[in-house]
């Protein structure tokens, strides 16, 4: 019995004695490791970490229909068209868009037009060699002519009879030379005058035998169009109510675009394509009254055009309750870009935006009647003073600090001045 005691002893003693090993590598260990430790205890209890440059802005979005940035080009006369213009290319003012007219007849003198250009190209190329030698010889023997003219009249004055007949026959070789080139080059001239007239007159005959449609606008020749783009007047959408334009925005975004080709036929008054100018450019936006923005006529706004970055324009109208519950915002954009002119989009009027250092709100606290963010300077927190140029949900932009500056994500005033990591 009295052994049995004695070991049980031994082992608790033992283990005991590994226990007390055990716990004083663990506090060693717990000593070692303890900077980190804490750090990781502070990182998982106070978040830190940085802000980002960027912009937030108040706005509101809806279905928005333009207009007057393009012009829509009818056809003057039924026929048959020929474009002369490309899709995409610019125009001015005065410039030929198209040409309708009969279709064979047309098509009999363009044949004849080309024809006699051609034979006036092929003549230029033959004779170009004869011309220019010819043209070399004329001048050479007109030099020469008058040499010997100034030769006939020193031995004239100088008495001397033979000499005098010598340098006369000399002037008359001469002049007789040059006689015979000019006559040789204006017989050149004379064909290719005919030549040029039988392209004048083809063309006469081809300017008189069809309709021109001319560019009335400086723009961007746009060969789609949609049967609603009559339709898109200033007029006309302003006689429209928040839903009549939500409806003709759903309707212009489904309708599929066409394009009239060369040679086909049009009656008086089809739509042939538009001129996108991108001046003055007017807009309807449909939004809830709910939303609206607190904007009146003048109000200097920005409209955000799908994904494009936004552009500025100016308030024109604003009309509450067509139907109940909704209102239209009209507006003027000075000018748009050609390539950016849609019909209609779903688009944003931004009433205000403010552009610094974007940080959670839950980062600002308050000290003294003063807003600021506590900085982390090395392992400590610190208030740090900044502006707050807006707050949108729970983001705020501020100003009075960088990109780079460390702050506590979640700022508790108690934190301040003590360690956060």
């Amino acid at each position: 019995m009295a052994k049995r005691k004695r070991s049980r002893k031994r082992r608790l003693s033992y283990h005991v004695r590994n226990a007390a090993i055990a716990l004083i590598f663990v506090l060693l260990g717990l000593a070692l490791l303890w900077p980190d430790i804490r750090s990781a205890f502070l990182r998982a209890l106070i978040p830190i970490g940085r802000g980002s440059s960027g912009v937030l802005d108040e706005r509101v979005s809806g279905d928005a229909v333009f207009c007057s940035g393009q012009t829509v080009l009818t056809a003057p006369a039924s026929g048959t068209i020929r474009l002369t213009v490309k899709h995409g290319d610019s125009v001015r003012v005065g410039d030929v868009i198209a040409e309708i007219g009969d279709k064979d007849t047309l098509a009999s003198i363009e044949e004849n037009l080309a024809s006699a250009q051609a034979r006036l190209q092929r003549y230029e190329e033959e004779t170009r060699d004869a011309f220019q030698e010819l043209s070399g010889l004329i001048q050479e023997c007109y030099q020469q002519a008058v040499t010997a003219f100034y030769d006939v009249q020193t031995a004239y004055a100088s008495g001397n009879t033979a000499d005098f007949m010598e340098k006369q026959r000399v002037l008359e070789r001469e002049v007789d030379g040059l006689s015979r080139n000019r006559s040789k080059l204006m017989a050149l001239e004379d064909e290719r005058s005919d030549l040029v007239s039988q392209v004048e007159i083809m063309q006469q005959v081809a300017s008189s035998s069809s309709v021109k449609i001319l560019a009335p606008v400086s723009g961007i020749f746009c060969a789609d169009i949609a049967t609603l783009d009559p339709e898109l007047t200033e007029a006309r959408l302003a006689e429209m109510d928040a839903s009549q334009l939500s409806v003709l925005a759903r309707e212009i975004r489904e309708t599929p675009e066409y394009r009239i080709a060369d040679g086909q036929e049009v009656t008086f008054g089809d739509v042939i394509g538009r001129i996108v100018s991108g001046e003055e450019v007017k807009f309807c936006l449909t939004v809830k009254t709910e939303q609206r923005p607190d904007v009146r006529t003048g109000s200097k706004v920005l409209v955000e055009i799908g994904a494009g970055s936004p552009v500025a324009c100016t308030v024109s109208g604003v009309t509450d309750g067509k139907p109940p519950g909704y209102s239209v915002i009209s507006g003027a954009i000075g000018y748009l870009s050609p390539d950016r002119y849609v019909r209609a989009c779903h688009a944003s009027l931004i009433t205000r935006r403010e552009q610094g250092i974007i940080v959670p709100v839950k980062s600002l606290v308050d000290k003294n009647g003063q807003t600021g963010v506590l900085l982390v300077q090395k392992t400590y927190a610190v208030f740090h003073p900044v502006e707050v140029r807006m707050i949108k949900g729970d983001r705020a932009v501020v100003q009075g600090i960088s990109e780079t500056s460390e702050i506590v994500l979640k700022g508790m005033k108690f934190l301040e001045g003590r360690r956060v990591r």
